[in-house]
């Protein structure tokens, strides 16, 4: 309770007492602030880590103390974790939002020429006597020399305009070189996010921020539908304030740019080493950059001068850093990468690459003005150019941020100066200003800092070792003298640093790596020696990678050589293609293993030996392992933030040279040869191969494991008759069972034979001349004749014989064109048995796959044929092939009106008012509809509704088509008896024959959910308004309702009689009798018409289908007319619609050809007689490719379980077979419902 008498619940807690006394409740109050102190310190400690230092963590509170402000406005440096990042939509980018950057003209053709001798400083423009201090105070020190001075001021007050001091200065890139940018967006929603809270204590700061941001034209009004989220960030100078746009809803939805700015430590490299350098820094860089008027909505913000948005680049955006680092690099293209490097708004400028220095010590001067050294005059003239180009652009530098000429610069964390490169003095003052630690997270994060100089210190991780051995599991804290002692010993180290250099190319001195691999992990350090004075060493790096536990285990010899590979393969970037490289290590081990590729115990120390040779040369430089010098670096142990070593990639076949040793000391011994320690070298990962010729036990042993299978496969089919399974689990048991089986039974059957009466002359030929090149190969004289002195004939056999070699064991083999192997010559009697092994006992792979994997290995004439024969007859293959087939189309015969019903049955669900379905047919020509609702689908109501709705009211139809069920079947018999109407039955599995009904099966659902409204229950009540609605509708085919083509009038809806439309026209008199029979005299000569043209219209629309068809599936088309006796396969069709028919084949078979019926349908037997008791549609009808060629006599009959009667009822059985062929119906051509 507050002293407002407010009560405050702070935490519940589950008590099981009704009441508590007052010294209970103060007990339980300290008892809960306790933990909750003790959460605190918790969450304190996980903040210090977080921030990386105790140090930086203090300077952060303190800067969070002073602004007083929320943390998520004014703390952070690091906006957001990558895991909290929000990614684009990665997609192709329409051509409208293109970037387009046009520099038009030369930039440079009014450059401002530098003068020898600059004169006195006077302001100008933007450059005034204010500014000029502060810019001597950015370039403090004696580097400069007073001309130079001079020099550097008369550029920037010549340059003026390409700087900005304030927002009122800032430049813009121009529009006409540079377009606004358009957000690219997908489809989505407009978002609405409110906005952070201004803490009151930088209210007045922000919103000063916002006025000049208002006034700079960096926002404008708004009043979109959209609004972010914003907040502010503390600068890098600890006290100023920047605005922040959080985006992430506009990053969810923009397609995605796959811009990167270049590597960090690549670019410090170029900057190292040079004379001088200096840095420009565009004035708020994305502020220069417009955007599109269409886009700007998307970046509203709300703010206490009311909605803004952004005219700029939005900062938070995700193409932001991409396209503004692409527009910088455009402006300065001519300058990279000789004077320049850009890192999106930043334009560090490179100078020349020495300071030209006299013999005397002195540097170079200008001939003009002695005053002026030669390197820095270069590096101005360099800099006139960069700052030329910006500001022809329209862009301009920040002033306050400029340095155009200085012997140190920071680049990405590094400071680069003529010595090299080195941390920067404020990660180096962190360290320094390090006092003592008072548990393991304060060692921890003081090493985690120091790591950053580990390249630059020797023997880092020997010096820290007593700070490691603090961290380690289950040893208990204690800072005492050795822990100070390493700390004080590190930070010496650190501050005396040394720089690092980058290596020069081409140089006389070598590149020298010095490698040494312990239990532990593997150190190296790179350096090179100075061309002048080669007794000085310019260090490149140093480093250290850990070894995972399974590296650790390997032997010594193996270790040493990983260790090689992981340290060649991490400088890969520098040393490949480095014709002059040393390598320093111990070889005691190394130059044996080496020069002898191919010849270790397993393939993975083979492949890092020709990994090596393949991609590197160098000259071993062997050195006792006493004092060598990354040994140090070797022994580090592994701590939080260490990263392993990489997965390494294997090599490739060896090319290299034979590696050179050279002993450090000549009185040290020799390397050992490679066969006093090669079985010293751990096999592991290796693979003895041995060729097993005739193995009697094998055999035994397999058909033993046959007899076991088989019986665990009796096993699980007595599963299936078990009362207690579930039918699913009963169908799948037998499934798998058959399947097991059938691969058993497989292997035991005996081999199809080579069939060579299917092989072409020219083949039989070859197999023929095969034992005379064999035997003319054995037989073969040192001193053969000369070509030109034999025969045509002999001479043709001899450069036959010429591609064949015969081994001494007796094998032929064939040489291949390129000869980089030999395949063996196979006789016809293992054929067979080779494309059985490489395609049966593979994968049933294709031709192709198979032809490849046999080639590689064997060869005989036409053995692609043969390969291409033996896929296509696998019975196997057959039966799951997926072979893309169509029938010829044939135009079917129109009919008149209501001369040939279509009819079927539609199961509806739910149900309504009691009916589950409606039964459904069609006239072949108008496609006029009629239906009605069934309670149930039995033979008597469709009988009742077809005599009532079909014959009672259109008259005796010619032919009924419908499908096979039981109750159309039963109710069509009746109707045949009765008044001979013949029904036809379409073929099972075939519903395109019967399209005209089925198509529109999917309307009538479609219009009775429209009609309801959603509430699909009532649909019985809207079936009429349907059926009603379906007989006016125009057909697109026809040009005319069915109500029209059956009545020859338009039918009368209650707007034409609601505004007198033409339809409805009255007679103006009572007309007579004759003139009214007149009238209908006319009306029915017009139907008949109208009628006869229908049908012809239909019949060439039907026409015009056809050939369309034939036209787009002309490779598809196939017309099979198989003869009696023929095998085919039947497509299984019934399972095509089935969830699961993955796993089950596509065609059934094979089957024997009965006969072959008037529209095209088959009677197909099995192999065992059965005839099947259903016509098949000619379009699941395909050819089977036996092996082995099987003709069936006259006397098929006699093979048959139906007699020839029974086959004639089957064929005289009215069906649809003519109807099979014909895909373009009445309906299809009229597809518009």
């Amino acid at each position: 309770m507050n002293k407002q008498g407010r009560v405050y619940i702070t935490e519940t807690l589950p008590v099981k007492v009704d009441k508590f006394t007052k010294d209970e409740l103060k007990a339980l109050y300290l008892t809960r602030s306790e933990v909750t102190n003790r959460k605190d310190e918790v969450l304190l400690q996980t903040f210090i880590q977080e921030t990386g230092t105790v140090e930086g963590s203090r300077k952060k509170t303190k800067a969070l103390e002073e602004h007083g402000g929320e943390m998520a406005l004014s703390f952070a440096k690091k906006y957001k974790p990558v895991s909290l990042k929000v990614r684009p939509v990665l997609g192709e980018l329409p051509e409208k939002f293109r970037i387009i950057r046009n520099i038009k003209g030369n930039p440079l053709a009014t450059l401002p020429e530098l003068p020898i001798k600059p004169p006195e400083f006077r302001p100008k423009g933007r450059y005034t006597d204010d500014r000029k201090e502060k810019m001597d105070t950015r370039h403090e020190g004696d580097f400069l020399l007073p001309e130079e001075r001079k020099l550097m001021h008369w550029l920037i007050a010549e340059q003026n305009e390409a700087f900005a001091w304030d927002d009122s200065e800032r430049g813009s890139f121009k529009a006409e070189y540079f377009p606004p940018i358009d957000i690219p967006t997908v489809a989505h929603i407009p978002w609405v996010l409110k906005p952070f809270r201004i803490p009151p204590s930088i209210y007045d700061e922000v919103c000063k921020m916002i006025r000049r941001k208002i006034d700079a034209g960096v926002y404008e009004p708004s009043n979109s539908s959209y609004r972010s989220k914003w907040f502010c960030v503390i600068k890098k100078d600890g006290k100023s304030l920047r605005i922040v746009h959080s985006l992430e809803p506009l990053n969810e939805v923009t397609i995605a740019h796959s811009g990167l700015p270049p590597a960090t430590e690549e670019l410090a490299m170029h900057f190292a080493g040079r004379a001088c350098n200096g840095i420009l820094d565009l004035y708020v860089g994305y502020d220069e950059r417009l955007l599109a008027e269409s886009s700007r909505d998307l970046t509203t913000f709300q703010t206490p001068f009311g909605a803004l948005r952004l005219v700029t680049l939005p900062m938070g955006w995700t193409n932001s850093v991409p396209i503004f680092h692409d527009d910088v690099t455009y402006i300065l293209r001519d300058e990279i990468p000789e004077y320049t490097m850009p890192y999106i708004d930043d334009v560090p400028i490179r100078g020349p690459k020495t300071r030209y220095e006299q013999k005397d010590g002195s540097y170079e001067v200008l001939k003009g003005n002695p005053g002026i050294r030669r390197f820095v005059y270069e590096h101005m003239n360099n800099t006139n150019r960069i700052l030329q180009r910006m500001k022809y652009s329209g862009g301009t530098f920040s002033g306050p941020k400029t340095t155009i000429c200085a012997d140190k610069i920071t680049i990405v964390g590094f400071d680069c100066s003529y010595e090299g490169r080195r941390p920067t003095t404020d990660t180096i003052g962190k360290i320094l200003n390090w006092g003592d630690c008072e548990n393991t997270t304060d060692v921890r994060a003081f090493l985690g800092t120091a790591v950053m100089c580990r390249n630059h210190i020797a023997k880092f991780v020997a010096i820290a070792a007593p700070l490691y051995e603090l961290c380690k599991a289950g040893v208990s804290f204690q800072w005492g003298v050795v822990e100070k002692a390493a700390q004080e010993e590190l930070k010496q180290k650190i501050k005396e640093c040394f720089h690092t250099r980058n290596p020069k190319f081409p140089s006389k001195q070598p590149i020298v790596m010095a490698v040494d691999s312990s239990w532990r992990a593997v150190g190296y350090y790179l350096y090179q020696r100075d061309e002048e004075d080669p007794t000085k060493i310019h260090y490149i790096k140093f480093n250290s990678m850990l070894m995972d536990d399974r590296q650790q285990r390997y032997s010594q010899p193996k270790r040493e050589l990983v260790g090689l590979r992981m340290a060649l393969e991490e400088e890969n970037y520098l040393l490949r293609g480095c014709r002059n490289l040393v390598v320093e290590t111990d070889a005691k081990y190394l130059y044996g293993m080496l020069n002898n590729p191919g010849r270790m115990p397993n393939a993975t120390v083979n492949r890092w030996v020709d990994y090596i040779r393949t991609n590197f040369f160098f000259i071993l430089m062997h050195r006792k392992g006493k004092g060598f010098g990354p040994d140090g670096l070797s022994r580090r142990r592994a701590y939080p933030g260490d990263k392993f070593a990489r997965n390494f990639d294997d090599g490739s076949d060896d090319e290299g040279e034979e590696f050179v040793l050279v002993k450090g000391n000549p009185e040290d011994e020799d390397p050992l040869p490679l066969e006093e320690f090669i079985d010293e070298i751990d096999t592991r990962t290796g693979f003895l191969q041995q060729v097993v010729k005739d193995s009697p036990e094998l055999q035994l042993e397999l058909e033993a494991t046959k007899a076991v299978v088989r019986q665990e496969i009796r096993e699980r089919r007595l599963l299936a008759t078990r009362q207690d399974y579930p039918e699913s689990v009963k169908v799948f048991i037998t499934t798998v069972a058959d399947q097991e089986e059938a691969a058993l039974d497989s292997e035991d059957l005996p081999e199809a034979p080579y069939d060579e009466g299917r092989r072409t002359a020219s083949a039989r030929e070859q197999d023929a001349r095969l034992p005379k090149i064999k035997d003319w190969l054995e037989r073969k004289p040192k001193n053969s004749v000369a070509e030109k002195e034999l025969s045509q004939s002999d001479a043709k056999f001899i450069r036959a014989a010429s591609h064949f070699w015969l081994s001494k064991d007796g094998r032929l083999y064939r040489k291949t064109g390129n000869s980089s192997y030999l395949q063996l010559v196979v006789e016809s009697d293992r054929r067979m048995t080779i494309m059985k092994e490489c395609h049966d006992n593979t994968g049933h792979r294709g031709a192709y796959a198979t032809n490849r994997l046999i080639a590689q290995r064997f060869w005989w004439p036409e053995m692609e044929g043969d390969i291409t024969w033996f896929v296509k007859t696998c019975h196997l293959c057959q039966l799951r092939q997926r072979m893309a087939m169509e029938l010829p189309p044939v135009v079917t015969h129109t009919p008149s009106i209501f001369q040939v019903l279509h009819a079927d049955t539609v199961h509806m669900t739910p149900a309504s008012n009691g009916c589950k379905y409606i039964v459904h047919g069609r006239c072949s020509l108008s496609s006029w509809m009629e239906a009605r609702a069934l309670r149930k689908e039995d033979a008597r109501s469709i009988g009742q509704w077809l005599f009532e709705d079909i014959i009672c009211r259109w008259g005796t139809v010619v032919k009924i088509v419908t499908d096979n069920g039981s109750p159309f079947r039963k109710a069509v018999k009746w109707l045949e008896e009765k008044y001979n109407i013949k029904g036809v039955a379409i073929s099972p599995y075939n519903s395109q024959a019967n399209g005209t009904i089925e198509r529109p099966h999917w309307d009538l659902r479609q219009m009775l959910y429209k009609a309801t409204g959603g509430d699909v229950k009532k649909w019985f009540f809207y079936l009429s308004h349907v059926t009603w609605a379906d007989r006016i509708t125009i057909r697109k085919g026809t040009g005319c309702s069915p109500y029209f083509m059956i009545t020859g009038a338009h039918p009368t809806l209650p707007l034409d009689i609601i505004e007198a439309t033409w339809l409805v026209t009255y007679p103006e008199t009572i007309a007579t009798n004759s003139e009214l029979i007149g009238l209908r005299a006319q009306a029915l000569a017009k139907h008949v018409r109208h009628v006869e043209a229908m049908r012809e219209r239909l019949s060439k629309e039907k026409l015009r289908r056809v050939m369309k068809l034939q036209e787009d599936n002309r490779y598809k088309i196939k017309d099979f007319s198989f003869e009696k006796g023929e095998l085919v396969l039947v497509k299984n069709t019934a399972i095509e619609m089935s969830a699961d028919r993955k796993m089950k084949p596509r065609y059934l078979g094979p089957m024997v050809v009965v006969r072959r019926l008037r529209g095209g349908a088959y009677i197909l037997a099995d192999y065992n007689g059965a005839v099947w008791q259903n016509k098949v549609a000619a379009f699941r009808v395909i050819p089977y490719l036996a092996r082995k060629k099987i003709e069936f006599n006259e006397e098929l009959q006699t093979l048959l379980d139906s007699t020839e009667e029974e086959l004639n009822w089957l064929e005289n059985e009215h069906s649809s077979e003519d109807i099979t062929e014909a895909f373009i119906t009445e309906e299809e051509a009229d597809s518009d419902l």
